[in-house]
């Protein structure tokens, strides 16, 4: 009976996750905010995900889908900041997440670039502004990196090889383009993640960006960034990056680079923690400017008196809204009542 509900419970895991935005004019000029400063996101929806909103703090005007299909809000707010005045906004999500079935993953299984639909190809292998596939020492880099092996899986692992093996985790303040990675091979989660994008890609295999938020209660992080302009506090939760690919006849699968750490590029894939249910999917980058944008953004805000705060706050939400002390105390406060009144049942028919 002790086990019941929290076996049922696991099913599905509950999160609630807190975003607030405060902007604040230290200057002596109004200053003009942009769409991009007040618009929230709204995460994906799917099979083994459901996010919806809990609350939020004022009104939105509508909504919005940018290049690769990603929804967000625009918040009614006064778009202009007079010196000293503040505007402080957020939202509040439930998320419902269920862990996804692990693909068994064989070189014995493993299928040719033939076996790849055309329309991925064209739609998920072309040039853009954050993935370089033209760039010819990107491509060059992957045609030795993927030792000529004729499946997918197979060259997917070898260019994880490669880029595991020669790309130390450095953080960045903003996302680097796949040369910068390649040149002085450091690079944080996405930037690692971009140089395998571009790699792949140049070789014919489609691949994206995921970007997503993992909930853990480990996770405690403040930091001040662009050059004083922006302060980040996060309470049970971090933002991550890691790449989609598809590799057949498996479909579909995500790569992490810098959550794990293997032993192989197989390794990598096969093990793979996109598969739990507290990393969430938030947004797929393929043709938007990913770099370019948020290069963009960090030059206006430092160039300006804005100060911006971005608190992130997530956790697990139990049965009825309960913390986990008090839902595992009532439980095993359930299970020994019943087994009580078990007992009891039992000595009532011996006598």
């Amino acid at each position: 009976m002790l086990l019941v509900p929290l076996v049922s419970a696991a099913d599905t895991t509950n999160y609630f996750y807190r975003l607030d935005y405060t902007f604040e004019n230290m200057g002596d000029e109004d200053f003009p905010l942009e769409q991009e400063d007040y618009t929230l996101p709204l995460f994906l929806n799917n099979t083994w995900q459901s996010v919806t909103i809990l609350n939020r703090s004022g009104d939105f005007t509508r909504a919005v889908i940018d290049l690769d299909g990603n929804l967000g809000i625009i918040m009614d707010v006064d778009d202009i900041l007079a010196p000293g005045e503040s505007l402080s906004f957020g939202i509040e999500y439930l998320i419902e997440s269920k862990p996804q079935e692990r693909p068994s993953f064989s070189m014995a299984e493993a299928e040719g670039f033939n076996e790849i639909p055309p329309d991925l190809v064209s739609e998920y292998t072309g040039h853009t502004e954050s993935f370089t596939v033209d760039d010819p020492t990107i491509t060059d880099v992957a045609k030795r990196a993927a030792k000529g092996d004729e499946t997918v899986l197979g060259t997917v692992a070898n260019l994880l090889d490669y880029v595991t093996q020669n790309t130390t985790y450095c953080n960045f303040e903003t996302p680097r383009y796949p040369l910068d990675t390649l040149s002085d091979s450091l690079g944080d989660c996405d930037d690692q993640s971009i140089l395998l994008i571009s790699m792949a890609r140049s070789l014919g295999i489609p691949a994206y960006l995921k970007v997503g938020v993992i909930i853990h209660p480990n996770i405690v992080d403040s930091d001040t960034s662009w050059e004083g302009h922006l302060e980040n506090d996060a309470d049970g939760i971090g933002w991550h990056g890691w790449v989609m690919i598809y590799i057949p006849p498996w479909g579909w699968v995500p790569v992490d680079l810098t959550l794990i750490d293997e032993d192989t590029g197989l390794d990598y894939i096969i093990n793979s923690p996109e598969y739990d249910p507290n990393i969430i999917e938030a947004l797929n980058v393929s043709e938007q400017a990913y770099i370019g944008d948020t290069l963009i953004t960090r030059e206006r805000i430092i160039a300006s008196d804005l100060h911006v705060t971005i608190i992130d706050e997530a956790g697990e939400v139990y049965r009825n809204g309960l913390g986990a002390e008090t839902y595992l105390i009532l439980v095993i406060g359930s299970a020994l009542a019943v087994a009580i009144f078990m007992m009891f049942r039992a000595s009532a028919r011996d006598q």
